[in-house]
């Protein structure tokens, strides 16, 4: 108990120590705030959060609902998905694609904790008991080339604070694809056969729900 006392004082000094060092500063415009890791009140406000009524499967907002969170969007009552349940954190707008660019590809890790803490927010809707929360990997040569995985990062974080098992080599990424862009089916038919399971995981995931994680 005394030990985790000290560990905890140290911690706070010390992050008091970095904040006159180095001001804290909104995480998109860069103006200042008052705690690390957070935005200011403008940027915040231009936030569009994907929390309201939505699909059950896919996520895609609704204006409202009438079936009580049953509801199914007309692309999912054509074909069903192949996972049971999509949810996404933030509509990629003017307000949020800054700082997911920043995040990609301009080495911005400071985003990883916010953009964790709104994972937790997204996931409310979902059931996660008996689930195990994994990452989508990126390929060695682009993960050697960017340093990090963005999403490993963020799936650390939620795992951590919803207390659940985390297996960041649970899939395999085999082969190089180009960057996510286009439509939906050019994006499908990009990582077609890309991704494999790790046979060493197969009996410890057996029956188990799989969290994923994407940026």
């Amino acid at each position: 108990m005394f030990k985790s006392n000290i560990t905890r004082y140290l911690k706070r000094a010390s992050i008091s120590l970095l904040d006159q060092l180095l001001p804290p500063r909104c995480l998109s415009c860069g103006s200042g705030v008052q705690d690390a890791g957070r935005l200011c009140p403008e940027c915040w406000k231009e936030l569009n959060f994907l929390q309201g009524p939505a699909c059950r499967c896919c996520g895609y907002p609704f204006d409202f609902d009438l079936k009580g969170g049953q509801s199914l969007c007309a692309a999912c009552q054509t074909k069903r998905p192949i996972y049971d349940r999509a949810r996404a954190a933030l509509r990629y707008d003017d307000g949020s694609r800054r700082m997911i660019i920043g995040y990609k590809h301009s080495d911005r890790t400071d985003y990883a904790d916010f953009f964790g803490s709104l994972l937790i927010q997204a996931s409310q809707p979902l059931d996660l008991t008996e689930a195990i929360v994994v990452p989508v990997p990126l390929y060695k040569k682009r993960l050697h080339h960017r340093r990090f995985n963005q999403s490993d990062l963020m799936g650390r974080i939620f795992a951590d604070k919803k207390s659940l098992p985390y297996i960041p080599d649970l899939l395999i990424r085999d082969k190089h694809t180009p960057p996510q862009e286009g439509n939906y089916r050019r994006r499908k038919r990009n990582v077609a056969g890309v991704f494999k399971l790790r046979d060493s995981y197969c009996d410890r995931i057996r029956g188990r729900k799989i969290i994923l994680i994407d940026d």
